[in-house]
Formats: C-alpha cells, structure tokens, sequence
C-alpha cells in the first residue's frame, strides 16, 4: 500500500492543531488546497497505515518508511487531532524491510476511532486519494454493549465480516502499461460500509513478480503489490485484516516441507517466503505460543553427524515447541528456475539439502536434528515455525489452519496414503483440542486450501483427463487425514463452517448435516473454469474422492473460455445473527434480543457491483 506518489506532510505546528471539521472521518479533514492535488512533501512514509489485529478494545497499525524511523500513531474519536490526542509511539527496524506496528489498546467497544500518523511531528496525509475519508476504524462490539438482563443475559452480539481469497492484480494493462486495481475492495466499502467490521484474505494475497531467490526479491513483491493495490490500500486503512498465506505467498507449489527427510526440492523456499509474509502480513493474526521466530545462518555438518553447528547462533533461546521443521539449502524461484540465494541451482544443491526435524537444542551454537548428515560442509538454513492461530469472538470460535508449511507430499498413485498429510501432527493435535474444549456455538475454520472440490491443472493442461487428476494443494488428496478430521469435526456436534481458498472459483457445498465448505472467491484472479475443480455441478449431489457431497451453489465458471478471460470475482460477507433489534418500554433507543437458536448466514457478492449473487443459512443448536 504505497504512499509514494501520494503520502504528503499535511500540517504542521499550530496549523494542524487548528483544523475544524464536523465529523472525524469527513473527506473534508483535512484538505489544505482547494485542488484535487495535494503538495508531495516528503515524509517518509512508504506504505501504510494498514489495521489488524481486530478487537473490541483494541487494534493495531502498520506502517513502512523508507528507512527506519520513529512514527506516532495519533488517534480520537473527535477531530482535530491535536498535541494533546492520545498516541502511541513506535519505530519500523531495517531486520523487517522498514516496517513497524503498534497496538492502540483501551479503547472502547463498538467505538469509531479516527488516526493519523505522525513523522517527525507532522501529521502525514495517509488518504490514497484526496477525496477519501480521513482513514478511521471502528472496534468490536462485545457483552458491554448488549447485555439486556431479560432478553439477553450473556450479551451476546451480531457480527458481520468479510472474507475472500486470490487476490492477483493482474485483470489487465491500463493506459501507461499500468495494472488496473482491484475493483473488489472499493465495492465492498462503497456498498457496504460499516457492515463488516474485519475481514479474512484467505490466502494467495501476491503472485510471483519481481523475485530474485532472495528474502528481499520476495519483499520486492509484497511492496509492488501494496502500492498499486490502491484499493486494497484503501481498504486496510479503514477495515481491520488477518491473513493466511497459501502457495504464490510463498512461491509456488511447496510440497513436502513438513516431511522430515524429503531432500532437496523447491519446497526449501518455504521460510524465505514466510519472513517477507510476516513483515507484510502476518503481523496482522493474533499471536500463539506456538509461534516463534523464523531463523536463518549457515551451518557447518560433518558426514555421519545428527549436530548442526553455526558458530554465530544462539540456540539457548529456541522453544521446541514452536519449531516445525529445519531446512538446509533455501530455494525460491527466478526467471531462469530454482536456486539457492547466492548458490548452486536445483541441479547442484549444497550439502545435506533437505528437510530435518529438531530433536533438543545441545548448547548456544548446536542443535541436534534427525535424520543424521551424510556430507561434510556448509550450507545456508533456516528453522521454521508454526504459522496456525485461533481466536474467539462471543460464540464463535475462528481457527486458522496452516496448509502449506508443514505438509508432506501426497501420493499420486494412492491418495488414501496414511502417511501423507497436510497438516503437521502438531497442527493437528491443536486443532482437534481446540474444537473438541471450545464452548463457543460456531466453528470457523479458515482453511488456505480446499477439503472437497478439487484443483486440477485442466485450465493449462490439454491431457485427457485432466479435470480429474487432483494436483495435490488440497485436502483431496490428503484422504487419510481429510476423513479422520470430518469424522472428529462431527462428533462435536456443532455447526462447522470451512472457508477455503486456492481455487479461483466460488461455491456452497455442504458436506454433513454439520459441515459446510465455501470458497467466497476469487477476489480478483481470474477464474478458473470448472474442470479445474474436477467438474462438479452447478448443484447437486457429488462424489469427492470416495465422499458424497450437496453442491449447493457453485459460480459455474465454463470451461469454453480460456481462463485468462474469465474476469467474475466475489466476495463473502458473513453475518452471525445472534440477536434481534428491538425497541425498549422507555422508547430510549434499541436492545438487542437474543435468538433461541443463532445462526450464520454466508453471502456472495459481486465483486465489480455488490450485487447478492448467492446466500447460505447455518442454522446453530437451540440455546
């Protein structure tokens, strides 16, 4: 979300003290000039505000500079924002590409907040165009708000938010040979407004542009990608984000990083991408004590040896507990194919190349691994971290599911393999805990890639059966695990709702009485057709992979069109409906009267007009 043509100094002194307007978030706050152009004075400001990190009390902002600074986060629910305003200081660091967050905490539930941020004492003029509102959030409702002792004892609320996935800038060339922004986004605040209050990028938030195998040509990608999203950036200005990362976060297909002593292979990319996807997006999601930091150095290994040593390291610090799995030898994609940064290709790969896992930190500088080494030498690595998190928001319980970086590889000749999995036996025992202890009515899972529709290579590929060939991103051809999860999901009892992502395709599909998959995308990638989805119906039964299923709704995207053409984009708004508005004896405003029986209503929308294309009703259990 670049301000580089248009991030301005706006005021500063007492000018900006001095400004009036009527509302907080007014257009007309502040504007300078008469013309539609502001000055470009410098700031320093490269990208940002964007918000995350949703809650009633709380949220928090990102930025980046163009060097590391110290910048003022500068908030209140009235304007002008003054010297005397509320803020909260903080400094964007060189380690994570100029970028900085800070939490604004206490504030008060279901409350408009107005922000600005401020380098060097002068307020910068974050709008992406001068005729947006002043950027502003508004927190989360909770109990305090809606408590009623007789009609609604536990406070509970409605909720709305957003969510969608595949989000590629790319649906064609404008005049000067630029990308065209993403309509979505524009339409979901113009139509919708204050109606969601966050929402989820399920996934595929870049595609690969401007990478060179290094940490910073991933970089590279989100920074182009954030400055001429300019409606994305507009966006995340005003709505709250959480993210999940799935392939083209990372580069391309990554399979097998999870499976310890896979060798060398392009899976080995997996930490280059994910730390360029933690200073950009991952700052975002709640934090899990399963979280750690991504490490890299350059290790030294003696043939025969289980001892990875790095003289420069300090591993006293390290949890096991939030070490996936250790790779050697980090790979990404360039032009020319997979390399290592500063070494070898994918044909020449450094010593011991390959996926381990962490057995106990020996001392400062050595970890033990498994399986053993069997070259002597050195080479780069990197200790990854779980990247899966959860949290709960009244009666419903949201759970963010990790389908790229701890996977194996699945097996084309048996997908019912017991030992492929995509998800890591860490995640797994998380996420079976976490349903089966929660009291929360609802169970969202926010799944990067699907459980039941399939992601076949038929929009590219011109071999007979194609539209049938599973190319191994989903949960179809991870069966052994696909089913003992559905089978634990329904024994809890509850409404299950799966919002996956991948596909370029949009679709209802109930799996059991309990158990809902919808793709509420794609967001702005162009569509795929329906053979990429194994050809399922536009509704109707359907067998996936041994599993019948109730196709419920899906967009049809036809296979007649090459897929470059297909330009149809939704978006989801999902409405928890918990309570109804009422009217109060001493007619002093409305109160909130809890349902019996709560339920969550799935809507897709046209993302070019706002259109409601399609909505899906999940009913919970009696209360």
């Amino acid at each position: 979300m670049s301000d580089r043509p248009t991030s301005r100094l706006l005021l500063s002194g007492a000018v900006w003290l001095g400004v009036l307007v009527a509302q907080a978030w007014a257009a007309e706050w502040p504007n300078p000039v008469a013309n539609d152009v502001l000055p470009a004075l410098t700031s320093g400001l490269t990208h940002g505000p964007m918000l995350g990190r949703p809650a009633s009390d709380s949220v928090r902002v990102w930025v980046r500079t163009d060097q590391p600074r110290g910048f003022d986060v500068v908030y209140g629910t009235q304007v002008p924002l003054t010297a005397d305003s509320p803020s909260v200081h903080g400094t964007t660091s060189a380690a994570t590409d100029n970028t900085g967050t800070v939490d604004i905490s206490g504030l008060m539930a279901d409350t408009r907040y107005v922000y600005g941020i401020r380098i060097d004492g002068q307020l910068v003029d974050t709008r992406v165009d001068v005729r947006d509102a002043w950027p502003s959030f508004r927190t989360l409702p909770d109990a305090s708000t809606a408590r009623d002792e007789t009609l609604n004892p536990e406070g509970l609320t409605n909720l709305c938010f957003a969510i969608g996935h595949c989000m590629s800038q790319e649906p064609g060339p404008r005049s000067g040979g630029h990308y065209a922004s993403a309509p979505v986004f524009d339409t979901l605040l113009s139509r919708h407004g204050d109606e969601p209050r966050f929402m989820i990028i399920n996934g595929d938030i870049i595609y690969e542009e401007r990478r060179d195998g290094t940490l910073d040509g991933v970089r590279e990608n989100y920074r182009l990608y954030f400055e001429r999203g300019r409606s994305f950036s507009r966006l995340g200005r005003r709505l709250p984000l959480l993210f999940t990362f799935d392939d083209h976060d990372v580069g391309w297909d990554i399979h097998g990083c999870g499976e310890v002593g896979l060798g060398e292979g392009r899976h080995l990319m997996r930490d280059i991408g994910l730390a360029a996807y933690g200073d950009y997006a991952g700052w975002a999601n709640p934090a899990m004590p399963s979280r750690g930091g991504i490490r890299f150095g350059t290790a030294s290994m003696r043939e025969g040896s289980d001892v990875l040593v790095d003289e420069r390291a300090v591993f006293t610090d390290l949890d096991p507990d939030t070490v996936s799995t250790i790779h050697v030898g980090a790979y990404t994609r360039t032009d020319s194919g997979w390399k290592r940064p500063g070494k070898g290709d994918a044909a020449n790969p450094p010593p011991n190349a390959g996926v381990y896992g962490l057995v106990e930190v020996v001392d400062a500088n050595r970890v033990r691994v498994r399986p053993a080494f069997t070259t002597t030498g050195t080479a780069a690595y990197s200790i990854g971290t779980h990247h899966y998190y959860d949290w709960r928001l009244g009666n419903c319980h949201f759970l963010a599911l990790d389908t790229r970086g701890e996977r194996s590889r699945f097996n084309t000749q048996d997908r019912n393999d017991p030992k492929a999995f995509i998800l890591g036996e860490a995640q797994e025992r998380w996420l079976l805990e976490t349903v089966r202890s929660t009291p929360a009515e609802f169970i969202f899972l926010i799944s990067p890639d699907p459980w039941t529709v399939y992601h076949t290579a038929a929009h590219v590929s011109t071999k007979p059966g194609a539209d049938q060939d599973d190319k191994g991103d989903g949960f179809p051809s991870f069966l052994q695990q696909r089913e003992r999860l559905l089978t634990a999901l329904e024994q809890v009892g509850k409404p299950v709702l799966i919002f996956s992502g991948d596909v370029h395709h949009a679709a209802s599909i109930r799996i059991t009485a309990t158990i809902w998959e919808f793709l509420c995308g794609p967001l702005a990638s162009t569509g795929h057709p329906r053979a990429t989805l194994g050809n399922p119906p536009t509704g109707g039964s359907w067998e996936s992979m041994g599993r019948s299923v109730d196709v419920r709704w899906l967009s049809g995207f036809p296979n007649d069109l090459p897929y470059q053409r297909i330009r149809n984009a939704y978006y989801g708004l999902v409405q928890v409906n918990n309570a109804a508005e009422v009217g109060r004896p001493e007619q002093t405003g409305l109160r909130l009267a809890a349902f019996d029986r709560p339920s969550v209503t799935v809507r897709w929308h046209d993302a070019y007009t706002g259109r409601l294309v399609y909505a899906e009703t999940v009913a919970g259990v009696d209360r």
